[in-house]
């Protein structure tokens, strides 16, 4: 079955599909558009909600080691709090609410750089199909191996829309393992580096082009398959042996990301030259239009409309909603 979700829609159908028990929030998390839509795919979800994000994350941990599949949000990782030596028994989903082109927060959001320091898995969908079926395969990551799993999340991902194909929730058992956090730590650079997250794909030995989330899918709009690409979908740990292996295949390496340069400095500590912010703003967000006049000096011919009949990028806030939740 499809259907057509945004990114938040698609989140509460990957609560549904990989069979979460509870989700913990606090007043600070706008996710109006997620909370509503759940009661569409699952009526007996837990909601559990806290007056602040510490308190909220540890409130998350006590419910997924009582066994129940967890799913909850953060604006900044604490890792003190969440880190690789955090015991998870139910599973614990973290979703990174980042926001890199203040589209509905007064500052820009970028937590890789911080939430690197909890050695965690970072996973990072770039449409609502991506977003769904990751949510599932967090779940099950952080239930077979007893460890949270960061999910970043933006703002235009989780407005935008897109085709899910939807599938129904199936019952299995997962064996869970026992492991050192040296284990779990070799067991996400083997996800990162060998599972099918990320993905070369290969159309000119000239150029090619890192990147991850919705970047991907703007850089495929302007390049279309006159280049090559590595898209990644898991960015912590960062797939060392697997940038290696591209950039040695090109001849000119770019590096398309939003705001800090991530995946750049990775490549440059590896000694791999590359072009990014040299091209790339570090401010706000990337569109296809902005990708295209860094990299061909112009934009496209523009076809004049009216105003009125073109929508808001600012996604709707339910205030009403958000405070009934909190029974204020």
């Amino acid at each position: 079955m499809r259907k057509f979700l945004t990114g938040n829609e698609a989140i509460a159908r990957g609560i549904y599909e990989a069979n979460v028990d509870a989700v913990c929030a606090y007043p600070k998390i706008l996710k109006t558009e997620l909370f509503k839509n759940i009661n569409k795919f699952k009526n007996d979800l837990q909601i559990e909600k806290s007056i602040n994000e510490n308190s909220n994350m540890q409130h998350a941990i006590k419910i997924s080691n009582m066994g129940k599949k967890t799913l909850t949000f953060s604006n900044k990782i604490n890792t003190k709090i969440l880190n690789m030596g955090t015991k998870v028994e139910g599973g614990l989903v973290v979703i990174l609410n980042d926001d890199t082109g203040m589209i509905s927060k007064d500052n820009v959001n970028d937590n890789r750089g911080i939430a690197k320091l909890s050695n965690l898995l970072i996973m990072e969908p770039g449409s609502s199909r991506d977003t769904k079926n990751m949510i599932v395969k967090a779940f099950e990551i952080s239930k077979e191996y007893k460890m949270p799993v960061l999910f970043r999340m933006t703002a235009r991902v989780g407005c935008s829309s897109g085709i899910v194909i939807c599938d129904e929730p199936k019952n299995y058992k997962i064996q869970q393992l026992e492991m050192s956090i040296k284990d779990k730590l070799e067991i996400c650079r083997n996800i990162s580096q060998f599972d099918n997250f990320n993905k070369i794909e290969y159309n000119s030995s000239k150029v090619g082009v890192i990147c991850s989330g919705i970047c991907t899918f703007y850089t495929k709009e302007v390049l279309g398959d006159t280049v090559s690409y590595l898209d990644l979908k898991v960015v912590n740990p960062i797939p060392e042996e697997k940038m290696i292996e591209f950039a040695s295949s090109v001849d000119k390496l770019y590096v398309v990301e939003e705001n800090n340069p991530y995946i750049e400095n990775h490549l440059k500590e590896l000694g791999i030259d590359c072009i990014g912010r040299d091209l790339f703003e570090v401010e706000g967000e990337l569109s296809p239009g902005e990708i295209r006049k860094a990299i061909f000096g112009k934009h496209l011919d523009y076809i004049k409309s009216e105003d009125k009949l073109v929508m808001s990028e600012e996604p709707f806030i339910d205030l009403e909603y958000i405070l009934s939740l909190y029974n204020i």
